[in-house]
């Protein structure tokens, strides 16, 4: 599954390759660069924890990301997809099938 990053401004919605990368591990880690941002998974008793923190200005680190999976490739699959949603700096990764879908349906509007 393809992902589209908008971590970076997007000139043409049309042409998204120089956007697209072939997996959410890629996503997630050019947003977390573009934010300047370190991050490491931490298990939990309940679960797993991603804590990102600013390599700049720790007083801007956002908060951690919870997941209750308890299974570390379960688990680091779900941080991930919660950190490309939007909550890193408004930076979002969106799986490329649902943008072009989304894309198609906005020009023919």
């Amino acid at each position: 599954m393809a992902y589209v990053v908008f971590a970076e401004e997007l000139e043409d919605v049309a042409d998204v390759r120089g956007h697209t990368v072939p997996t959410l591990e890629q996503a997630f880690a050019r947003i977390i660069e573009r934010c300047s941002l370190t991050h490491h998974f931490e298990r939990e008793e309940e679960g797993w924890r991603l804590v990102l923190s600013d390599q700049e200005d720790p007083s801007r680190s956002p908060e951690p990301v919870l997941s209750s999976y308890i299974k570390p490739r379960d688990a680091h699959h779900d941080l991930m997809a919660q950190a490309v949603d939007g909550r890193l700096r408004g930076h979002i990764a969106v799986d490329l099938a649902v943008f072009n879908k989304q894309f198609a349906s906005a020009a023919s509007s």
